[in-house]
């Protein structure tokens, strides 16, 4: 009898294990203990910013993103990436074009948290510079984007979604 109470109590630690840390809300996850998600993990579920999840992916940055770190990531919507002029991101997609990716996408993160309260210049991951707006309590701008998702907080970044694609001066 014994026996089976703990069979039956490991059972359900385990299924409550499994539960904790999300939950489902439509098709939205609420992450309601940021502390168990890496940012990959977050970028690669969110369906609105799968164009830039997998451009991290075949530029090789999710390994970056997979270490240790304390990043910010403006994420551009697939929306975002639709305003691209024709042609942009099949060219930037060839592997003739990897530096030009990495590149592009490394000037969507900063090596450290950005927030509300952050200078309004900060030095991005390309080593450029993007202008940072808030209200004073939230990040509204990055440049030219609009802040319209986020932050969603992880172990290892805060995330943030823009409108745009922030594109890197020329010459770098």
């Amino acid at each position: 009898m014994r026996k089976q109470h703990l069979a039956a109590w490991t059972t359900l630690a385990v299924l409550m294990l499994g539960l904790t840390g999300c939950s489902s809300v439509g098709r939205k996850t609420v992450l309601s203990n940021p502390q168990n998600y890496s940012s990959w993990r977050v970028l690669k579920e969110e369906p609105q910013i799968s164009t830039f999840a997998s451009l991290i992916k075949s530029s090789g940055l999710e390994y970056t993103l997979k270490t240790a770190g304390n990043y910010t990531v403006f994420a551009p919507t697939n929306a975002a990436f639709k305003q691209l002029p024709k042609g942009t991101l099949s060219e930037l997609t060839k592997s003739t074009n990897r530096n030009e990716l990495r590149s592009l996408l490394w000037h969507h993160i900063a090596l450290f948290q950005i927030n509300a309260s952050s200078a309004p210049i900060q030095n991005m991951g390309d080593g450029q510079n993007v202008t940072i707006s808030s209200n004073g309590q939230k990040l509204l701008m990055v440049d030219n984007a609009k802040i319209v998702g986020g932050p969603i907080y992880t172990h290892d970044a805060t995330i943030y979604m823009i409108n745009k694609v922030l594109m890197p001066s020329a010459g770098r």
